[in-house]
């Protein structure tokens, strides 16, 4: 029968910690996550079988976190300093109107990729078709990416595995880096459209 618990205690650096249930510290190894989790903190919920080890101590098995447990902190909004480059390209190139705009942009398709975001790990959990990846990062692309960013610490999701982070962290590279072109008057876009056209 599944029970609940929070984590009293975790030793990220080793592995493992207790959960208290009903008063008593019930020990929880990260290798008992039916899901492969970011550490996990103190006063995270979570559902678990109570089992044994292999000397007959009582120990939770079958962890699952309850409620999507990631936090997102004070310090994750840190990640917005990357909007500042853009959006002065834009401010540069179209005003304050074309701030206005493009900030509505970003807002309106961070939530419709948190939302795909939350959608994508309901059907990780039932284990029913995903959303293709090359659809996240588009959306990531087409200025979602703090939405998704959001959303990996928020529903700890897509946020372990290195070969996804890898191609987000380089999105968010490229949009600093386009910003930077921009107010540079283009020039590695018209390098390109130079080369492309001689082909």
């Amino acid at each position: 029968m599944a029970l609940t618990g929070r984590i009293l205690e975790w030793s990220g650096a080793r592995g493992f910690g207790y959960l208290e249930h009903e008063g008593r510290r019930v020990f929880l190894h990260i290798r008992d996550f039916t899901e492969r989790p970011r550490t996990p903190e103190p006063g995270d919920p979570v559902s678990f079988v109570l089992g044994a080890d292999r000397q007959g101590r009582p120990c939770a098995q079958q962890a699952v976190f309850l409620g999507d447990a990631g936090r997102i902190k004070a310090a994750h909004f840190l990640v917005l300093v990357f909007l500042l480059l853009p959006g002065n390209a834009v401010f540069d190139r179209l005003g304050l109107t074309g701030v206005v705009y493009a900030g509505a942009w970003v807002a309106l398709i961070s939530i419709i990729t948190y939302i795909i975001y939350a959608v994508d790990k309901r059907r990780a959990r039932a284990k029913a078709q995903r959303e293709p990846e090359t659809r996240l990062h588009l959306l990531e692309l087409l200025g979602g990416w703090p939405g998704a960013f959001f959303a990996q610490r928020r529903l700890r999701h897509k946020s372990a595995k290195g070969s996804y982070q890898f191609v987000f962290v380089l999105i968010i590279g490229l949009h600093q880096f386009l910003a930077i072109d921009a107010l540079r008057g283009w020039p590695f876009f018209q390098l390109l459209v130079r080369a492309i056209s001689k082909l």
